[in-house]
């Protein structure tokens, strides 16, 4: 398994794209006032299985924006781990597109340490064929992490009768004057949005890539271009749509 260790210095910004064909573990760490935006993409052949683990420490008035896109693998097992300090911002975003026979087991903690401390987690999955999800998101805000404010989303995309996601989002609350929320959903392509694009000329397999495409990538990064070419690839290549 592939180890790295990446460290951003007080006050420095990095921006970075790790693409990844199997297994690998990242330890990230952002120093006070430091920024960065880093995009994970797992595009391992599909007769592999992987396993992701990702740690990540927040300090103090840093912020990073998170991007993890699963594509390949046979069965894929995430773990995230996210911790953060005083005055820290955090953007936590998962994508995950799957097909045929594929699995995704992801468990995501992340845990406000310290007082007005930030995050958004927007989570993204979509499954076609009999493929399997199974999500677990659990955003913690202790006891010194007074003015925090934590929100937890997962939208699902279903694709056909036979594919299967479950997502439990988590939400513990161990002290007063907080913001947090958190909520998921599931659905089948929407039929009024077919009828839509078809008045407008778009029909069929078109319009439920663009509708595909719009769900999954539903957030703003400088890294978008990469990520959405690596999505409409695997768009590309499934069946039926």
């Amino acid at each position: 398994m592939k180890a790295e260790t990446i460290s951003i210095a007080a006050g420095k910004e990095k921006c970075m794209l790790l693409q990844n064909t199997s297994s690998a573990t990242y330890s990230i760490s952002l120093a006070e006032g430091a920024k960065a935006e880093i995009a994970i993409i797992n595009s391992a052949p599909l007769d592999e299985n992987v396993e992701m683990k990702v740690d990540v420490k927040i300090g103090k008035n840093a912020a990073l924006k998170l991007i993890g896109c699963t594509l390949g693998g046979k069965e894929t097992k995430n773990e995230v781990k996210i911790s953060q300090k005083s005055g820290s911002r955090c953007e936590h975003f998962e994508v995950a597109l799957l097909t045929g026979a594929q699995r995704l087991i992801a468990r995501t903690e992340h845990l406000h340490c310290e007082s007005k401390s930030f995050s958004r987690s927007s989570f993204r999955y979509a499954a076609a064929g009999s493929a399997q999800v199974d999500v677990q998101g659990n955003v913690e805000i202790a006891q010194k992490a007074v003015g925090a404010d934590a929100h937890f989303v997962a939208k699902s995309l279903l694709l056909s009768r036979e594919a299967r996601v479950r997502v439990v989002p988590m939400l513990s609350v161990k002290t007063g004057d907080v913001k947090a929320g958190h909520g998921a959903a599931m659905a089948p392509v929407s039929a009024d949005e077919l009828f839509y694009l078809e008045s407008r000329g778009i029909e069929g397999k078109e319009g439920k890539r663009m509708i595909l495409e719009g769900f999954l990538l539903e957030f703003e990064a400088k890294q978008m271009g990469k990520v959405r070419k690596a999505v409409e690839k695997k768009i590309g290549e499934i069946d039926g749509i």
